[in-house]
């Protein structure tokens, strides 16, 4: 009894380790599959990797290929050496490099790869610039790849090729319009520099360029414009006038005179006229003056000349009549609006034919300027001395309140004139005879208060000479 007990307790834990040992092979038999899952697992995954990294080293070909070319551009060279440049980078982007030849033909010029052939193996793709196509670019394989006729190029080549070419199109843009603007820069330059015309570029009433011929109107080197303030270089009564531009062309109204004449005071301290004219520029990101200077001290001198010439006696250098007509009305305009007197005064030499037939008309003609200087060192700088004609003269007298005003002024040329004069060391005594016409009293236009002058002038003339007398009106019949 006691033997079949032991026996039945052996046989349950047999059981037992039969049960617990399959178990522990199944068990193993599932680590088995899943390594063999595993294993297959990175297999796969080694081959992505592999392929990726693949396609890792052709994207960082591509890469490199595009990047030496910004390089290329980047340094600014000829358009040839970024031409000549893009050639040689193509066979180091594509897989089979070792066999790879480029050439790249555009506007007449061909640049290719130092081992170059032509063969059936080929990509070509045309480049395009300013809308057309200027030339093309083409890859070569120089023995046959070892790929399929229908696919020489991997999609990604194909790709690059086309981008390169593209890129070189814009390339080509840009080069060739850098160089047209460099061309106009330096025809700009050469123009700038070399014209007569000063050119200046003000902003903040400051200097920021000047050129050659406005250092040399100014008498300031270049160096010593820039920075300095536009306004100081003008005269001081014409400084308003720059000052009122500015703020013209800031406040938005009418806008300012397009030419100023005006003057400047060179380093030196001389002064000389000039034309200016101005544009509004761009400069710096901010609005700024573009000044065009012209020096016209010769021409003012010589219009200066020509109206001296026009409206002055040529031989005593005193207003002629044409002078003194334009003064006339300019001084009856301020009497008339002002309620002021003027006075005519008429006047002749006495016995001045005399004196020209005795000595000559080169005396006589002396005569005559110590004359008109004389006269205009009796009156004041108001009045108007001018010379009819011979030794006829006529004085406008301004701003005066009475007739003993222009009597006391005539009083004072008939003595200046008993004083002889010394000419070519001749000494000349000469009398004068006067005649005075009063503004409004004896008329208001010049022909009637000639008119009234010379009746008094040769009433002095007919009676007791070397004196003067003023009009007292025609008599009534």
């Amino acid at each position: 009894m006691k033997n079949m007990k032991g026996m039945a307790v052996t046989q349950q834990i047999t059981d037992m380790t039969r049960e617990q040992l399959l178990e522990a092979l199944e068990r193993m038999r599932q680590r088995r599959a899943q390594w063999e899952t595993l294993e297959l697992q990175c297999m796969n995954a080694e081959e992505a990797l592999l392929k990726k990294t693949g396609e890792l080293e052709k994207r960082l070909r591509e890469l490199d290929c595009l990047y030496a070319l910004s390089d290329l551009v980047e340094k600014k060279g000829p358009l040839e050496d970024i031409l000549a440049g893009t050639v040689g980078l193509l066979p180091g982007a594509m897989e089979l490099k070792d066999i790879v030849s480029a050439r790249l033909f555009v506007s007449g010029r061909t640049y290719r790869t130092s081992r170059f052939g032509e063969t059936p193996w080929k990509l070509v793709r045309p480049v395009h610039a300013w809308g057309r196509t200027v030339g093309f670019l083409e890859v070569n394989y120089l023995e046959e790849p070892p790929r399929s006729p229908s696919a020489l190029f991997e999609e990604s080549e194909v790709k690059l090729v086309w981008a390169i070419a593209e890129r070189l199109g814009r390339i080509i843009e840009r080069k060739e319009t850098e160089e047209k603007l460099r061309e106009s820069e330096e025809k700009y330059a050469t123009v700038v520099e070399s014209t007569r015309d000063g050119i200046v570029i003000i902003q903040d009433h400051l200097f920021k360029y000047a050129n050659p011929a406005m250092a040399e109107i100014s008498g300031f080197p270049v160096h010593e414009l820039t920075g300095k303030s536009f306004p100081d270089l003008f005269t001081a009564d014409q400084r308003h006038l720059i000052h009122e531009r500015y703020e013209r062309r800031l406040s938005g109204g009418p806008a300012p005179p397009p030419v100023y004449e005006t003057r400047i005071q060179r380093k030196d301290g001389t002064v000389r006229n000039v034309e200016i004219s101005f544009t509004v520029i761009p400069f710096g990101k901010k609005p700024a003056d573009m000044g065009f200077v012209r020096d016209i001290t010769e021409r003012v001198r010589a219009e200066e000349e020509i109206r001296k010439l026009a409206y002055h006696d040529p031989l005593t250098g005193v207003p002629n009549r044409f002078l003194f007509n334009e003064q006339f009305v300019l001084a009856r305009a301020r009497a008339s609006r002002y309620g002021e007197k003027m006075a005519v005064l008429l006047l002749d030499l006495d016995k001045f034919k005399e004196i020209n037939d005795t000595l000559g008309h080169k005396t006589g003609d002396a005569l005559l300027q110590a004359v008109g200087k004389r006269l205009q060192e009796s009156v004041r700088t108001e009045d108007l001395v001018a010379r009819m004609g011979g030794d006829e003269f006529i004085l406008l007298l301004q701003e005066i309140r009475s007739q003993k005003d222009a009597e006391n002024t005539a009083d004072k040329i008939v003595r200046a004139f008993r004083y002889p004069f010394l000419i070519e060391e001749e000494t000349l005594s000469v009398t004068i005879s006067l005649g005075i016409a009063l503004y409004p009293d004896h008329g208001e236009d010049l022909e009637k208060l000639m008119k009234g002058a010379d009746k008094a002038m040769y009433s002095v003339k007919a009676t007791t000479r070397n004196g003067f007398e003023t009009y007292r009106g025609d008599p009534k019949t």
